[in-house]
């Protein structure tokens, strides 16, 4: 029983690391575009949806909420190596089946209501856990490109001015740039130069984050585009209010460290600061009253 929680455990440590991007496999996301570009064969462009696809398993696994939300958050954290959805469910099996196993043999059956508790909740978390890294990693991507938006903006304008339209100045913003941000507009200039309509790419972009000022710098593309606005002055209006946005988010932040420091410091530092100032006055208080 030992050896087979040991196994067990090793899987569900695998199945973690395939998650956590430790062991690279390949993304189902970039073979489909793989597929797309290259013009493979649809018997292999078939065979590959059929290794990627886990629905047989997910339905009996997550509800389809769950595994809608699953799939929003995979994209939202930008289909990282390795976090296929197909390794996710994986780790959904195997983690809290390892859970369980260590849970049996030594918190549930020792008649201990409290380990009894601390098993069957180690099983649960352990089922909820790739849900919460994927949730984890889609968050910090879109803060991440929520951050460097304003830059990305300023390179757009600068490049406008110049003397380049919209289309090449995001390009050439996209390829001086690193991180998130730029990688999502890489692809929306790639799936431009594949024939997608522009609307259509903008609006992929769209799905493809959850950031407010993300979204409303692609509506304010969207609508210059359709009306025939000036896309430099739309474009240089967004940079200021994206800058001012983020200034205030700083400010806002560094306001609530005043609230987060409140807590250590009535646990950990008035305590001591009561003890040394008032401790030699007690000691003193004692010695008088106590040779009465």
């Amino acid at each position: 029983m030992i050896l087979v929680a040991v196994l067990l455990l090793m899987a569900s440590i695998a199945a973690l690391s395939v998650s956590l991007g430790l062991v690279s496999l390949p993304d189902k996301t970039v073979r489909e575009r793989l597929v797309r570009v290259a013009g493979t064969s649809r018997g292999a462009a078939r065979r590959m949806r059929q290794i990627d696809a886990p629905d047989g398993v997910a339905h009996y696994m997550l509800s389809r909420a769950m595994l809608a939300r699953l799939r929003h958050n995979l994209m939202l954290a930008g289909h990282p190596a390795g976090w296929s959805l197909q390794n996710l469910i994986a780790a959904k099996i195997l983690v809290p089946a390892g859970m369980g196993v260590f849970s049996a043999q030594f918190l549930l059956f020792n008649g201990n209501p409290l380990q009894t508790l601390l098993g069957i909740a180690s099983i649960v978390v352990g089922y909820f856990v790739p849900d919460l890294l994927v949730s984890s990693r889609a968050t910090k991507r879109q803060e991440e490109m929520q951050r460097a938006l304003p830059d990305v903006l300023d390179k757009i304008v600068i490049s406008i001015e110049a003397g380049l339209g919209f289309e090449a100045a995001m390009a050439r913003a996209a390829e001086a740039g690193e991180g998130p941000l730029a990688e999502e507009l890489v692809r929306t200039i790639q799936d431009i130069r594949l024939g997608m309509a522009r609307r259509e790419a903008y609006q992929a972009l769209q799905r493809r984050t959850s950031s407010e000022d993300i979204i409303q710098f692609i509506r304010g593309v969207m609508q210059a585009e359709e009306h025939g606005s000036s896309m430099s002055s739309m474009v240089r209006i967004q940079a200021k209010e994206m800058r001012i946005k983020r200034k205030q988010r700083a400010e806002a932040r560094a306001g609530r460290v005043s609230v987060l420091l409140l807590a250590p410091l009535m646990l950990c530092i008035f305590p001591v600061l009561f003890v040394v100032v008032l401790g030699p006055a007690v000691i003193n208080i004692i010695a008088t009253f106590g040779g009465l």
